[in-house]
């Protein structure tokens, strides 16, 4: 009986030895868009910014191998949805995308905004229903592409729908049909200088969201639960430790 009860014993010692590691030896895919200063390329091809900093630190605190790599917002949204140990950032929950992911933490809170040239003295917006006689474009897939239609606008009447954010500004500049692009205030003044283009041609017009929106890290339903939960216990844990108020304070030097 004694004999029974130790191989039963080493028979679980080694079920879960074997999923542990099974679980700390997987290689996680890690996506997002290019949105600076939040996710950026350096002059080495290498991703960083200030969430992308943020989680390598969740991730440092794990076993896990990783890889992360910049796409179009609507190819990563898509990876993550679908294939399994995939996690993406920085995206807004929201119910449309509840069902899709599991979400493991918020890393930054974003506000919205109308944004248009400087120089348009026609542009008079004081409320949403003011904001629908524009055209504005937003991104595929994107939380303020969701936020819009639910506020009433058509898309390819007032709503012009772009794959990528690298011609998000140049769009204003150059197609005279497009009055306005939605993004937070800090990312056109990233984006304008990237492209060599005066921050000053821009500005704020309206203010989509009147309160903060918390953006996440969130993998693919098929990823592991286990690993889903070790990052949120890391985020958790780089929130105690001081370690993120570090990183938003070297990005936040103003």
């Amino acid at each position: 009986m004694h004999g029974r009860r130790s191989f039963n014993l080493l028979i679980i010692i080694l079920f879960f030895s074997s999923t542990c590691l099974a679980t700390d030896t997987i290689e996680l895919t890690i996506v997002t868009e290019y949105s600076p200063p939040y996710q950026e390329l350096s002059s080495q091809g290498v991703v960083t910014g200030f969430t992308t900093e943020v989680i390598k630190a969740v991730l440092a605190q794990t076993p896990f191998h990783y890889q992360i790599n910049i796409y179009p917002w609507s190819r990563s949204f898509m990876m993550a949805k679908e294939q399994p140990n995939t996690c993406i950032y920085s995206m807004a929950r929201n119910p449309q995308r509840e069902q899709y992911f599991q979400w493991v933490a918020p890393i930054v809170t974003t506000v919205d905004y109308f944004i248009g040239l400087s120089e348009r003295s026609d542009i008079n917006i004081q409320t949403m229903a003011d904001a629908k006689n524009y055209n504005v474009a937003v991104l595929k897939d994107d939380r303020t592409y969701e936020m819009l239609i639910n506020q009433g606008f058509i898309k390819n009447k007032n709503l012009y729908v772009i794959n990528n954010t690298y011609s998000m500004l140049k769009l204003l500049l150059i197609r005279k049909d497009i009055d306005l692009v939605l993004a937070d205030s800090i990312n056109i003044e990233y984006r304008a200088k990237y492209h060599d283009i005066d921050p000053s041609k821009f500005r704020s017009y309206y203010r989509l969201n009147q309160q903060p929106i918390n953006l996440y890290l969130a993998c693919s339903l098929n990823t592991p639960k286990e690993i889903v939960k070790k990052l949120t216990s890391a985020m958790q844990l780089i929130m105690r430790n001081g370690s993120y108020q570090i990183i938003h304070k070297r990005w936040h030097k103003n």
